[in-house]
């Protein structure tokens, strides 16, 4: 399956000659008439492109007339980009400097132009050989506002047709294995796409597994089982990155997280065979309390009947009437297919064929709800895809199916998934932005480029290509792929698309072909890559690559890690949109950064050691993200940030005190996700921090407020903040080194009620807490170094609720040097009833709790240290 995004690339490369700066540059002569060939020659061949795209399946010649006719579309793209990328800088420089420069340039630029056109119309001429029809239509149109209402989180916290399952596996977990003394190990096994782990993650979250179980952890293990890889996982999974890298210490501090713990551990998709491997792993186990269990999903039944105790869960296909069920939740509105009686009849034979397996069905039923002519759904029921004997083929061919049914941007965007290995955790931001570096996303003129790219990713979720979606607090979305359809992308790709794993250690050759490469970490002497001279996306998983990179002319994403010794000039990059150097231990960025006009994403995110920004950032006006979280050395911003209208992401701001530097830069900028705006000492009044117009950034999920930890008693600490209130849709808010006598009305008067977390750290003249119990959808909440607060009274948990803190998961209270009680809430209101970690440390003068928390029933882990005076602990 070669060439079935050809479509898309001709589409953007017409809409690109159309385009407003082909048009804006006085286009004429030579150079005119060779766009307008081009045009005139695309425009014939894509006429008959949905034709051939279907017949490519069938036939291998008209495959190959793809293949030939995508190399020189690619081609012709990559003269575009550059004709654009250069006309872009002749307008920031002087004209009569540039002027001869710039004639040479159309002059070449309609040379290349003319001979990609005359290898065109020889490709096009070959079309009639295999008799394609013009004018098919496209398969589908979807209605935007049909699938704009539909979440993209897909919600997978109901498993149609496996409650008999689920009851006995949950039964085994936590009760047949209760009192066993050595590690039990439970298998799921089954084919792909039966749900396995789905089934498991239900047993994983489930309410009474959180209770029955000290630990839980979740690996995904694939084939790549190394025991030492593992075994690190999984310590990390509990305790957070762990620097130890032999085996024998590892497993040894392993037991020592483990020991005398009951724990439940998945280890999900595994394909090992080898014996000795998993008893390897498994030695490390043995230190957990009695009833601690291992959980395996496997599609290989060898591997399963190798590592279970208990007898062999082998899960089975869907009956008929949860097949149904299944397919109604997707196929019609509301699920109701009585409201569609034509269609009713047709939709219980289709899922008659999909022989039970929940993957073939919710991705059929995916497709099918945008279908509403009979036709369409007969064609479905009588494709011969359902004549494969193998049920695995037919799932393949399902999912195939959907896939052949979306827009050609949607394949695009799709299939470029494939770049990253299985089991990769793919977050949404990221993608966006490489889809658009890629240029993926077209362009209607009206909504923004983010903007679209979040509304493919919702209907890819919904027409489940993208699976076990998550949102964090602050608005960051994640999700996965399903084996089979991260195989189905690749199947798609193949021909360009270049996963390079660690084990490939010999001299491995890259096809000349490839345009998107993924590279774990190896030595880069390693790969061959003389043949490679078209790459558009280079993502590097771990390594210092910038050999490979700087012979790319045409890259438009590039993800290296730089190393501080690190000099090179971005020039040789002209047309890149994405630069991630994401963890790299640079301390400084080339000015020759500011001289690229099409860049989009800039990720800085952990380069701890960068000192300095480039201070020519605000020419680039296509700026939409820049990454500089946990840039823990950088202390200013450079100046006429303000100017960036494009910017929607900008991490952190450092308040400055030379113009150019204030706060008022972050006033036009519609701001996105997260922001921590530094070194508020230097805003000078309300008004200054006002202008940054936080209030109106209905977009920004989280947003942290910092003055300097060691500076002067700020007078106007007080105004500052209250100027500062941010939009009431926020649900993340950290406030640090804030020096007021109280806290803004804002904030006393929960004028942001949908916070989820809450941090406020060193505020150490307040006196008085908010109410902080009346937010409904408080799930953290943190505070530290508040040095003037004596006493946690009533008003803390609110008035006029019938219960406090209704959400409240986690509560740290710590380094406060005068509180002396924490009061129960009056009139015997129910306080943290899902309350499952409470930490109190270091409270010197704490001596009485009064009760407050006794009796918390969701209570798992209690911490109390350096409490000296408290007078009793709680029961």
């Amino acid at each position: 399956m070669a060439d079935a995004l050809l479509s898309a690339v001709a589409t953007t490369i017409l809409d690109n000659i159309n385009s407003f700066w082909l048009q804006e540059f006085g286009i004429n002569g030579g150079l005119k008439t060779e766009l307008e060939r081009l045009h005139s020659t695309l425009t014939t061949i894509h006429a008959v492109l949905m034709d051939a795209e279907e017949k490519q399946w069938k036939s291998e010649a008209v495959k190959n007339w793809l293949r030939k006719l995508k190399d020189t579309a690619y081609d012709l793209d990559d003269i575009l980009d550059d004709f654009a990328t250069n006309t872009q800088r002749g307008s920031q420089v002087s004209t009569l400097i540039s002027l001869p420069k710039q004639l040479l340039f159309r002059s070449k630029i309609a040379h290349k132009l003319k001979d990609i056109r005359e290898k065109l119309d020889v490709i096009a001429g070959e079309r009639s050989k295999f008799h394609l029809r013009e004018g098919m239509e496209e398969w589908e149109v979807i209605s935007d506002r049909e699938w704009r209402q539909t979440s993209s989180l897909v919600n997978e916290s109901h498993v149609v047709g496996r409650d008999d399952e689920l009851e006995k596996i949950m039964d085994m977990v936590l009760n047949k294995f209760a009192d066993h003394d050595g590690i039990s190990v439970y298998t799921i096994c089954g084919m792909g796409g039966l749900g396995k782990t789905t089934l498991a993650q239900s047993v994983y979250n489930n309410e009474s597994i959180r209770k029955g179980f000290d630990l839980r952890v979740w690996v995904c293990v694939s084939d790549d089982f190394d025991i030492t890889r593992l075994t690190k996982v999984i310590i990390e999974s509990i305790e957070g990155n762990c620097s130890i890298q032999e085996l024998d210490p590892l497993q040894r501090h392993l037991q020592e997280i483990l020991k005398e713990k009951r724990f439940l551990l998945v280890l999900d998709d595994v394909w090992n065979e080898y014996h000795d491997k998993w008893e390897g792993l498994k030695e490390a186990f043995r230190s957990g309390a009695k009833g601690s269990t291992v959980m395996v999903t496997t599609r290989i039944e060898k591997v399963g009947l190798m590592m279970t105790t208990a007898p062999l869960h082998r899960l089975g296909f869907l009956c008929y009437d949860d097949s149904w069920s299944l397919f109604k939740q997707r196929a019609f509105r509301m699920g109701k297919s009585e409201d569609y009686p034509q269609l009713e009849a047709l939709g219980k034979e289709i899922v008659k064929k999909c022989g039970g397996v929940p993957l073939a069905i919710k991705a059929l039923g995916s497709l099918m709800r945008f279908k509403e002519r009979e036709s369409e759904w007969v064609s479905i029921k009588e494709s011969k895809m359902w004549e494969l004997e193998d049920e695995g083929s037919r799932v393949l061919e399902v999912l195939r199916l959907s896939y052949r049914h979306l827009k050609p941007h949607l394949r695009q965007c799709f299939a470029f998934c494939s770049i990253f290995p299985k089991d990769s955790i793919l977050e949404r931001d990221n993608l966006i932005q490489l889809w658009m570096a890629n240029g993926f996303i077209p362009s209607n003129g009206q909504v923004n480029l983010h903007d679209l790219g979040c509304q493919i990713f919702n209907e890819l979720a919904w027409r489940y290509f993208f699976q076990d979606i998550k949102e964090d607090p602050e608005g960051n979305v994640s999700c996965k792929m399903h084996d089979l359809i991260h195989d189905l992308a690749q199947s798609i790709l193949s021909c360009e698309c270049c996963v390079v794993e660690p084990g490939q250690l010999n001299m491995w050759t890259v096809p000349k072909t490839v345009r998107y490469m993924f590279v774990h970490f190896a030595p880069p002497q390693v790969y061959n890559l003389a043949n490679v001279n078209f790459l558009r996306s280079l993502i590097v998983n771990r390594g210092f690559y910038l050999n490979i990179a700087t012979n790319q002319k045409h890259l438009r994403a590039l993800k290296v890690t730089l190393d501080r010794t690190t000099k090179f000039s971005f020039n040789k990059f002209r047309n890149i949109r994405y630069l991630n150097f994401t963890g790299s231990s640079i301390s400084s960025l080339s000015e020759s950064i500011s001289s690229l006009p099409n860049l989009q994403t800039v990720n800085l995110r952990r380069c701890r050691q960068l000192c300095t920004l480039p201070k020519g950032l605000k020419h680039l006006k296509n700026l939409i993200y820049l990454d500089i979280k946990d840039c823990d050395a950088l202390t200013c911003m450079p100046a006429g940030l303000g100017q960036l209208s494009c910017l929607r992401i900008l991490s952190k701001f450092i308040v400055g005190k030379d113009q150019g530097c204030n706060i008022d830069e972050l006033k036009e900028l519609a701001l996105e996700g997260e922001v921590c705006i530094e070194e508020l000492d230097n805003v000078k009044s309300s008004i200054d921090a006002t202008s940054a117009n936080l209030k109106m950034k209905q977009n920004l999920s989280s947003v942290s407020l910092a003055w300097r930890t060691n500076g002067d008693l700020n007078e106007n600490a007080e105004e500052v903040l209250t100027s500062l209130q941010p939009h009431s849709s926020l649900k993340k808010l950290r406030i640090i080194n804030y020096h007021g006598p109280k806290f803004p009305y804002w904030l006393m008067d929960l004028l942001v009620p949908n916070l989820v977390e809450i941090s406020l750290e060193n505020c150490n003249r307040c006196e008085c807490l908010p109410p902080f119990g009346k937010l409904r959808f408080l799930k953290v909440l943190h505070i530290t170094g508040i040095d003037a607060l004596k006493c946690i009274d009533s008003s803390f948990y609110g008035e006029g609720a019938e219960s406090s803190f209704p959400s409240l998961e986690s509560l740290s209270l710590s380094d406060m040097l005068c509180l002396e009680e924490w009061r129960r809430a009056n009139n015997g209101r129910k306080t943290f009833p899902l309350l499952e970690e409470l930490k109190l440390t270091w409270l010197a003068s704490l001596k009485s709790l009064s009760g407050v928390v006794d009796n918390l029933s969701a209570l798992k882990r209690l911490e109390i240290r350096g409490c000296i005076k408290l007078e009793s602990l709680p029961t």
